[in-house]
């Protein structure tokens, strides 16, 4: 059984585990939050304005930078942009960070931050990677503590010891739709091996040699023999190398596409693994 870790869907760039969309004559992947991806939202960041969800190759726009992560939105990429001013989020920014976050640092949960904190006595630096925290990004911060965390060093999604902010700038939602920690045995080893997100103590991957850190690995329960899930997947996107795609519904396994191959891909659970931000709201009666 295979966890659908090799595709990815083309709106937001997040591995895909749960029901989704596929084009067998373009390749084009879509997960079902990014299909009912709403056109217009409201947002507490941005209060006083929508936001309208614009396709940056269709629009003719250029070098726009995400408000909250700073990063340039290239130019097929999706985000929300206020027709009043110069604001813009990219859709994972918009949608996908949780409104607060629990960290075994400290006993309170910890805001996300939208900017420069009050009457804050000190310079801000990260409580996870121990580097400096612009302020003017978004971050997680506990006000009763005084303590700050960057949104891509929040160990919501990891779950490991060691900050990923320099190397890392999916952060806290990359593995977002992801469920980790199922065993199961695998042709390539002989121990049975655990599905989980790789940490630094993971070391090298034993097939490439390349670090395991912040990727999606097979990791061996009785001895360190680790790799990349990726190793032993066929692209989704090569639809001759797909023979079904399943999606998991209470139990009962329903097959939406079937192709000559000797592959089989497998998605689960049916329900997606995002947190409900409650920071956002759809716009009713969006023409």
């Amino acid at each position: 059984m295979y966890t659908g870790s090799g595709a990815k869907c083309r709106i937001c760039g997040l591995p895909c585990n749960g029901v989704i969309y596929f084009c067998f004559d373009c390749q084009f992947l879509l997960d079902v939050s990014c299909a009912f991806m709403p056109k217009e939202i409201t947002h507490e960041a941005h209060a006083d304005h929508l936001l309208t969800r614009v396709e940056s190759s269709r629009s003719g726009v250029s070098k726009k930078e995400c408000h909250a992560c700073r990063v340039s939105i290239s130019e097929s990429e999706t985000f929300f942009k206020c027709n009043s001013c110069d604001f813009c989020l990219d859709c994972r920014c918009a949608l996908q960070l949780p409104k607060s976050i629990m960290h075994k640092f400290d006993k309170h949960p910890l805001q996300l931050s939208y900017g420069p904190i009050e009457d804050h006595k000190s310079q801000y630096f990260c409580e996870v990677c121990e580097e400096e925290l612009d302020p003017g990004k978004w971050f997680y911060h506990c006000a009763a503590c005084a303590q700050s965390i960057h949104s891509a060093c929040a160990p919501l999604i990891l779950q490991s010891e060691q900050g990923v902010n320099s190397s890392d700038l999916e952060g806290v939602y990359k593995f977002i739709n992801i469920k980790f920690g199922h065993v199961e045995t695998r042709p390539f080893h002989q121990h049975p091996m655990l599905f989980a997100p790789g940490t630094e103590n993971d070391g090298l991957c034993h097939e490439c040699g390349s670090k395991l850190q912040s990727q999606m690995i097979w990791k061996c329960l009785h001895c360190n023999f680790a790799c990349h899930c990726y190793h032993e997947l066929t692209s989704l996107y090569d639809p001759d190398a797909v023979k079904r795609i399943y999606y998991i519904s209470g139990g009962n396994k329903r097959m939406i596409k079937q192709r000559k191959s000797q592959t089989s891909l497998e998605f689960y659970p049916s329900e997606m693994m995002r947190p409900e931000t409650r920071h956002w709201k759809v716009v009713d009666d969006v023409q």
